[in-house]
């Protein structure tokens, strides 16, 4: 009776491990195709066997120790690295993109075409002086030159402005993503308390983390308690327990009223880190922001400078129709800084084209040509504080460096990119359900399932039996 009684509890224990194992098997499938799902497993240890009479010990079944998650720790590491680095160049591709078409020849003739069409209209005019048709297409390609210095450092602040509208975006991302890691972090403390791994809220939380290093550059570091500390930017703690720590954009005056980026802490200290933030996508924002598009600024500035001044100083030499000397043809500008965005037409002669000076002699006016002529030959003229080139060429080479940083970086993004997608892959490899190994392994249990049911059935038939022959 003793041995049928252990053969039933036997038994009884692994049709228990069976129905936990398809059930498991069954969450597999069902998340097969679940984004940040990991494959799960049942672990299981043979029961401690007792002496049974003079035979010996006998085994008395199986117990489930815990169910597991497949978890490659050195995989996660290089996915998380890869999306950092696929992160940063993807994040300035699409605002370099937008930034190099400001450049781009089209319908709106570009900043070299407006010098070349001052300088012709300049020529042009050089050959009747006394002209009104010439003087006024002169006047027009002046104002032309000025409104498409304005227009393309406006442009330009409005890609820097668009990029803070996507970078506002993206710190709210990190805070829900901070938020969400800090909650499963709490949750895994509750649910493992009895020592169990609280397997899908693990899941949830590698996933946020990975979402979160394609934003920033990530440091994770596992706690003791089965939480997760996660700094970013090298040193500051984004989530440590239960709590999560947010980024906040304020505006900058020091960097024309831009976003800097505020970490505000536990205590609700804040610590201005946009310096920091040198990776993922935020730090490619930031990149093209404040150094790419701010040196495009700082140089077509230069180029705005030196041309309204080195314009101004011969236009300043020769004469009108008035026989009147010593006039701007642009309002000077107050400095190097936002000369571009603020070239303007000198007022007197946008209303008069005949204050134009052509002459460099008041008494040979109207005929006299030669000072157009100087204006004229300042366009092969080269200028120190540009480089030693002249105006068209200091030109050229801002868009070819707008055009090989934009270029490089496409590349960059591509294949860091297919990087990304193949440690992604590999991850998932190890880490994700295959359909197939689960049909493997539903098999498997289902004849475990009913084996150990058939054991049961049998161990039954002969309690009844034995217990009919003791009647």
């Amino acid at each position: 009776m003793m041995g049928l009684r252990a053969a039933f509890v036997t038994s009884l224990s692994g049709l228990r491990t069976s129905q936990t194992a398809l059930a498991t098997v069954s969450h597999n499938i069902a998340n097969a195709d679940t984004v940040g799902y990991s494959r799960q497993r049942v672990e299981t240890s043979a029961r401690d066997a007792i002496r049974f009479g003079a035979v010996g010990y006998v085994g008395q079944g199986v117990d489930v120790d815990n169910i597991t998650r497949a978890d490659a720790q050195f995989l996660e590491l290089q996915v998380m690295r890869d999306r950092t680095l696929s992160g940063f160049y993807n994040g300035r591709d699409e605002t370099l993109a937008i930034f190099e078409r400001l450049y781009a020849e089209g319908s709106t003739p570009t900043l070299g075409d407006s010098i070349d069409d001052f300088f012709n209209a300049a020529r042009e005019l050089s050959q009747d002086p006394s002209s009104f048709g010439s003087r006024t297409a002169f006047a027009n390609a002046v104002d032309g030159v000025a409104r498409t210095f304005r227009t393309l450092a406006t442009d330009a602040q409005v890609v820097q402005a668009g990029i803070d509208d996507d970078l506002a975006g993206h710190l709210e991302q990190v805070n829900r993503l901070g938020r969400k890691i800090a909650e499963m972090n709490a949750r895994i403390v509750s649910g493992e308390v009895g020592g169990e791994q609280a397997n899908d809220f693990r899941d949830q939380r590698d996933l946020a983390i990975r979402e979160l290093s394609a934003l920033v550059d990530v440091n994770v570091l596992p706690q003791r308690n089965g939480t997760v500390s996660v700094e970013i930017a090298g040193r500051y703690n984004l989530v440590q327990e239960d709590f999560a720590a947010t980024l906040e954009g304020v505006p900058d005056p020091a960097n024309n009223g831009l976003l800097a980026v505020e970490y505000v802490g536990a205590t609700g200290q804040r610590l201005d880190i946009t310096a920091r933030l040198d990776e993922g996508a935020i730090g490619g924002f930031l990149d093209v922001r404040d150094r790419i598009i701010a040196e495009q600024l700082d140089q077509l500035d230069q180029l705005a400078f030196t041309f309204v001044n080195e314009v101004n100083a011969i236009h300043q030499a020769g004469f009108g129709l008035d026989g009147v000397g010593g006039r701007d043809l642009f309002v000077p500008p107050a400095g190097v800084q936002f000369a571009a965005a603020n070239v303007q037409v000198d007022p007197a002669i946008a209303a008069d084209a005949n204050l134009i000076a052509a002459a460099t002699d008041p008494a040979a006016v109207p005929g006299d040509a030669r000072n157009l002529q100087a204006l004229a030959d300042l366009q092969y003229a080269t200028h120190g504080v540009l480089g030693d080139v002249g105006f068209n060429r200091y030109y050229a080479e801002l868009l070819h460096q707008v055009g090989t940083e934009s270029a490089t970086n496409r590349d960059r993004a591509t294949f860091h990119a297919v990087r990304a997608e193949q440690s992604e892959g590999l991850r998932e490899s190890v880490e994700g359900v295959s359909i197939d190994d689960e049909m493997i392994e539903l098999t498997r249990y289902q004849k475990h399932f009913e084996a150990n049911s058939k054991v049961i059935n049998t161990v039954e038939r002969l309690l009844d039996t034995l217990l009919q022959i003791i009647r």
